[in-house]
């Protein structure tokens, strides 16, 4: 039996609206209404402030504690793919643009649009998997003593599996949703067939509230139960209930996901996914840096010095040499080939003078037995300075220099 040929779409039909519009309104390919602004804002303070947390994090890592752990290499990948959904982000504001209708988009437009919503969906969820996996390690790490196997150590293996499978699960299908594999982002295509979404976009929106809750809890549980004041418990317990707005970034994340698996607008409700899975992704890179931060403010000093020797290196002055310039000017000339103390400086300080002093009796004094009289002068020095005044018109008295020949002369 001879295979029928695949369906053709008019032009009329793909020059058209994606979606059926609401009664009364009328699609806008051109200027379609969108929130831009909001978008564009919050993907670069997230960036921001996880580049910030981030960098800080491998400052402490790299100058001070000269160590990394596995976690921190996880984390480093979970960074690149958190930067690569940023730029999907960036991708869709620039062609459909964010919270636009689906019905101001022409339906040969949309199988891009969603073709940038599939990368960032897989980009996404690799973040949220990393992250949370270097995030347990890390609080592993600190929570649970070195060679111990204590129920908080169990319970942390258990959520590092769980976290692992799932992700990968929900990885698995999102990208065998559709037979054949185009037809996931391209909806012209009408062969093959897909699974619902609701199958595992439900589960896997579902996974993160409640691993959360349990490392908070966990985390909580170790610090109240630490041998320290009050105070201290009262500041660690604040450090790390950063990842209370990860825990309600992730509930916000659900309650969207949800709105979309029962709304025909796709592109403006995937939208609001996107932006609580950015929230999401950003607090748990902050409560992942968040122990690291107060050792950065602590040796900050290392920064400072690290800038003082850039500045050092491409010739500019450190601090304090304007003070030095200004403090006593030497009345002698100087030249710039001339190099008495090896730099072409105005004065000089003297070679050596961090060495200490020997001390030393006069033969007068080693003499005497006898004590020495308290507020009494002992030694009396006299100096005389001889001032000769050349009258040279090569001499220059307001900037204090000669030429070139001064110094040659035998």
């Amino acid at each position: 039996m001879a295979s029928q040929p695949p369906l053709q779409i008019p032009d009329a039909v793909l020059n058209g609206p994606s979606m059926k519009p609401p009664p009364g309104v009328v699609p806008n390919f051109e200027h379609p209404w969108n929130l831009n602004s909001i978008a564009l804002l919050t993907n670069a303070l997230c960036l921001t402030a996880t580049i910030l947390a981030c960098s800080m994090r491998a400052y402490v890592k790299l100058f001070c504690a000269r160590r990394a752990e596995l976690e921190d290499v996880i984390m480093l990948f979970a960074l690149g793919t958190y930067s690569a959904s940023v730029w999907c982000a960036y991708r869709v504001i620039d062609t459909s643009g964010s919270f636009t209708h689906q019905w101001d988009i022409r339906l040969k437009d949309l199988s891009s649009t969603f073709y940038i919503h599939h990368l960032g969906v897989n980009f996404v969820t690799v973040t949220l998997g990393l992250s949370k996996v270097a995030l347990i390690l890390e609080w592993t790490r600190i929570f649970v003593p070195y060679g111990t196997r204590n129920l908080f150590y169990w319970v942390y293996k258990a959520l590092l599996a769980f976290v692992c499978l799932s992700y990968s699960a929900f990885l698995v299908a999102e990208n065998l949703s559709c037979i054949p594999h185009e037809r996931i982002w391209d909806r012209i295509i009408l062969s093959g067939y897909c699974i619902d979404d609701r199958a595992f976009h439900i589960p896997g929106a579902s996974i993160a509230p409640p691993v959360i809750l349990i490392i908070l809890i966990l985390s909580q549980n170790a610090i109240w139960n630490l041998r320290m004041s009050l105070n201290n418990k009262i500041g660690i317990s604040l450090l790390f209930l950063v990842g209370i707005l990860a825990l309600g970034s992730s509930i916000a994340r659900a309650i969207a996901t949800f709105a979309y698996l029962h709304s025909d607008d796709k592109t403006h409700t995937l939208s609001a996914v996107y932006l609580w899975t950015l929230a999401e992704l950003t607090c748990t890179f902050l409560a992942f840096c968040a122990p690291t931060i107060p050792r950065a403010y602590a040796n900050r000093f290392i920064i400072t010095n690290f800038i003082e020797y850039l500045k050092t290196s491409v010739g500019m002055k450190p601090r304090g040499s304007r003070m030095e310039a200004r403090s006593w000017p030497s009345p002698l000339p100087s030249s710039t080939k001339t190099k008495r103390w090896g730099t072409p400086k105005r004065y000089h300080r003297i070679q050596g003078a961090t060495s200490s002093l020997a001390r030393h009796q006069t033969a007068k004094l080693a003499g005497q037995r006898q004590p020495m009289p308290e507020n009494a002068i002992l030694v009396t020095t006299s100096f005389t300075a001889e001032v000769t005044r050349l009258t040279d018109p090569n001499y220059d008295h307001v900037t204090g220099t000669e030429s070139d020949w001064a110094y040659d002369r035998p």
